[in-house]
């Protein structure tokens, strides 16, 4: 999944830039530079804004360092074609701030497993849910197939593409990128104009 971004504007300014002088090209460079560093950062808080997710798993995708949970690469070398590229599987609600995180001591199944998937909305997973662990790596819900034991199936949620792909949380990425990346481009004009004078 891709989306491709377009910055109003900045196409113009730099076209206004080229008619001056050679110094465009430093800025329209050191502007995409800022967008690799500071996309993680820019998605990060729109992806949180709308979801219970924590702005290290979306900032960890952009590196690679939450094993398993996805991949978000920013594409493009030129201010016409940047463009964020990202995949990845359905996530389990321990990624939205579930409680409790392992089966309660003192209390047998059935439990009251929670999740906020989305930003300040806890909601109770499946009442037949329940807490077990899968390979060792802690524990995540589960629930049975049918009426009997087995088999079970791990209880899923969104994706890091489904995420991203919300309608919402894609407007205020597509905003805090545009303001993000205007604020550099005047940042470094200004710091170019300064040498000169």
């Amino acid at each position: 999944m891709k989306s491709n971004i377009n910055i109003p504007g900045l196409s113009k300014l730099k076209k206004d830039l080229d008619t001056m002088n050679k110094d465009s090209e430093i800025v329209v460079k050191r502007t995409i530079s800022d967008f690799k560093s500071r996309a993680p950062a820019w998605v990060g808080a729109a992806v949180t804004k709308t979801y219970g997710i924590s702005k290290g798993d979306v900032k960890g995708a952009f590196k690679g360092v939450k094993k398993g949970i996805g991949s978000i690469k920013v594409s493009g070398v030129e201010v016409e074609n940047m463009g964020l590229v990202y995949e990845g599987r359905t996530l389990t609600p321990t990624h939205f701030k579930m409680k409790p995180t392992s089966p309660p001591k003192k209390r047998p199944a059935p439990y009251q497993i929670t999740a906020e998937i989305f930003k300040g909305k806890r909601l109770r997973l499946s009442r037949h849910a329940f807490l077990a662990t899968n390979r060792g790596g802690g524990y995540i819900p589960f629930q049975r197939e049918g009426a009997a034991r087995y088999p079970i199936k791990a209880i899923k949620t969104v994706s890091i593409p489904q995420m991203l792909g919300n309608e919402t949380v894609s407007k205020d990425i597509m905003e805090n990128i545009e303001t993000g990346l205007e604020k550099r481009v005047v940042h470094h004009l200004e710091q170019i104009l300064k040498k000169k004078s």
